[in-house]
């Protein structure tokens, strides 16, 4: 018997998980109180897509947040029920929210049984406002802003923002998570310079619009989060190139940016599309907004990325419109069911394998060693991805409504309505897998220092009474982010062999999978894996993204990430982590700008940017009351550094320290 059928085991199951996030945001407060307190208005329909979309618009209980300008409620304690993994982290295109309607929706559709059950879904929705303007006549206009989205365009900037917030709210109601938004500046900004044009709207006001914008969306920040208080994936795509290569960037993308800085919150966070050809100006905003600290925007260099989409088999069309999922994993927008945080790919562990052998002390030579490890790696690849070859996503009826390519189909988006059905992964490890091989290579082979087996004794016992040794492998002369032949061309090796194997699967709808070189699964990953011959011990994180931990200056980072092979499938996002102290913005903010600009040209794909110094950070550790605003980047998201748990704590402290010489 699946005691999950039931409708209290439900509820149960429900407000477990939800105590999880809730307790990211609220650590005092047990579970058994917090259960008690919450389950009676606790509801988890169940049925068909169609009656548990229904029955979810009538039970929610409708409670605006406080906001003067946009009406925005999502019932915390009401959802549906799923049986498969759903569908998320993704970004509906919310063009035909603003130029489009409802009733448009239902003339693209070709099914007349799907046609009925969204007919049925939008009559639900006209039931919720009218209860909603019954209860809240203070919110008049904006329900009719909103009621405008079932018959007709948009007419104004702000009530765009509005329809674009009701959509939303019901992406989260119905148990979606990392909700993007796609090209805002793109898709608003002919309704901005109508609204300036006439008056209705300044330069200052729609500012103010924005900030609010954002306030509304980081509201509930507990309940949008996953794992960690912040992860929410609510990413505004800022400028990039259009189809005739040229840089499309506009009034809009500068106030997206201005806001961002302004409000200082660290969700929902900005990425914004680079190019060679980009504004010099646009650039300096965006490393000066980058330089209050909170993360954002990451830099996704169109140059590189736009011509690698295309190569992996999407069109010209849908390659230079790409948003990014949650982070920073490109994705294209309303004609794809692309999931692309499935998984996360460990390079490591089949090379943990490897030296964990009793063989592996016999090896003759490091290409002996390097090709047990590709043997093994591709062994680790074809099973890895065996077990998504029939992976099966929930049925999904609402993001199929929002979605006029799946419409015109008469499919459903996860039952091959969707133009593409590849899964991503990220992937951890590979920095590990590099460095081990090189120090190896070094201590043993070329310097004979050590045998292999007294190294890897040394290993075993977890560097015990070998600090020395330890800070050495960590810190040796040519490493992963060096700009060096040969670790160059032993990171093409591995990624080759990778490749090649993913390139031999498909998934249960005929897509491709694809990967990228970042990760948040750096600290969770490393937690599970054995000391390395990188200098890692038992259990210690691996590094974060495409990076090192020895203080590499930026520009030699940038120069070993630009080049990488960022082809076939190795497109799910690559993204070079620096950490800079506040005093290089500060007083070199057109130097920052200067090697960004020369790591655009010479071919990075991504790069994200903490400005942060490790005295401010143990500071803030000890004295958690006196830095309540400080916000750091994490893996692709922002947080409040007092919202991290410990260990993400001490891994920025100590990646600080290392940046800074000091570790």
């Amino acid at each position: 018997m699946n005691y999950k059928e039931f409708p209290f085991v439900r509820r149960i199951v429900y407000e477990h998980r939800l105590f999880k996030q809730y307790k990211n945001e609220h650590k005092n407060e047990s579970q058994g109180k917090y259960i008690i307190r919450n389950l009676p208005k606790t509801k988890i329909v169940s049925g068909n897509k169609k009656k548990q979309l229904l029955e979810l618009i009538d039970s929610v209980n409708i409670e605006p947040i406080e906001s003067e300008i946009f009406f925005y409620s999502i019932d915390c304690y009401k959802n549906v029920t799923h049986t498969n993994q759903i569908l998320d982290n993704y970004s509906i295109d919310y063009s035909w929210v603003v130029n489009e309607s409802f009733e448009y929706l239902l003339r693209c559709c070709k099914s007349n049984t799907m046609r009925n059950e969204m007919s049925d879904v939008v009559e639900a929705w006209r039931g919720y406002l009218k209860k909603a303007k019954n209860k809240y006549a203070n919110y008049k206009r904006q329900f009719v802003e909103i009621e405008g989205l079932f018959n007709r365009p948009t007419k104004h900037f702000e009530e765009a923002l509005q329809r674009i917030l009701f959509v939303n709210q019901w992406l989260w109601q119905s148990g979606h998570k990392h909700n993007g938004f796609g090209h805002l500046d793109w898709i608003l900004i002919e309704l901005y310079r109508a609204d300036i044009y006439s008056g209705v709207l300044s330069e200052e006001s729609a500012k103010k619009l924005i900030m609010e914008f954002f306030k509304v969306l980081h509201y509930n920040c507990w309940y949008k989060s996953t794992n960690l208080l912040g992860d929410t994936g609510q990413i505004i795509i800022l400028g990039g190139l259009d189809q005739k290569d040229r840089y499309n960037c506009n009034e809009l993308t500068y106030l997206f940016i201005a806001a961002s800085k302004k409000i200082h919150l660290p969700d929902p966070k900005v990425l914004l599309r680079v190019s060679k050809s980009m504004p010099d100006d646009l650039l300096k905003k965006a490393v000066e907004c980058i330089a209050t600290g909170i993360g954002a925007p990451l830099l996704s260099n169109d140059d590189v990325v736009i011509p690698a989409l295309i190569n992996f088999g999407y069109s010209s069309t849908d390659a230079y419109n790409y948003a990014t999922a949650a982070c920073w994993e490109p994705l294209i927008v309303g004609n794809s069911a692309d999931q692309n945080n499935v998984n996360t790919f460990n390079f490591a562990e089949p090379f943990t394998e490897l030296i964990n052998r009793e063989s592996f002390n016999q090896e003759k030579s490091i290409e002996e060693i390097k090709n047990d490890y590709l043997k093994c790696l591709q062994d680790y690849t074809k099973k890895f991805l065996k077990k998504y070859e029939n992976k099966v996503f929930e049925e999904d009826l609402l993001l199929t409504i929002f979605s006029p390519y799946c419409l015109r189909v008469g499919k459903n988006i996860t039952g091959g309505g969707a133009k593409y059905n590849n899964i991503g992964f990220t992937s951890v490890g590979l920095s590990t897998v590099v460095n081990s091989i090189l120090n190896i290579d070094d201590r043993v082979f070329k310097n004979a220092e050590m045998t292999l087996k007294k190294f890897n004794d040394i290993r075993l016992s977890n560097y015990k009474d070998n600090f020395e040794l330890k800070k050495r492998l960590r810190s040796a002369e040519v490493l992963f982010g060096n700009d060096n032949k040969e670790v160059l061309a032993l990171v093409e090796e591995i990624l080759n062999v990778t490749s090649t194997e993913f390139k031999k699967h498909r998934t249960k709808l005929g897509g491709y999978f694809k990967y990228g070189l970042s990760s948040p699964n750096y600290i969770t990953d490393g937690s599970k894996t054995c000391a390395t011959f990188d200098g890692r011990m038992d259990n210690d994180p691996f590094n974060v993204h495409i990076s090192d931990n020895r203080g590499t200056a930026l520009t030699e980072l940038l120069s070993f990430a630009s080049e990488i092979e960022y082809k076939e499938n190795r497109i799910n996002g690559n993204v070079v982590d620096v950490i800079l102290p506040p005093v290089m913005l500060e007083e070199s903010i057109d130097k920052v700008c200067s090697a960004l600009r020369t790591g655009i040209l010479i071919g990075i794909y991504q790069i994200q940017i903490n400005v942060i110094d490790s005295k401010m950070l143990i500071d803030a550790q000890k004295n958690p009351d006196q830095y309540s605003n400080l916000i750091v980047r994490v893996w692709g998201f922002s947080a409040y550094f007092n919202d991290l748990p410990k260990e993400y704590q001490d891994n920025l402290i100590k990646r600080t320290l290392e940046s800074e010489g000091k570790y």
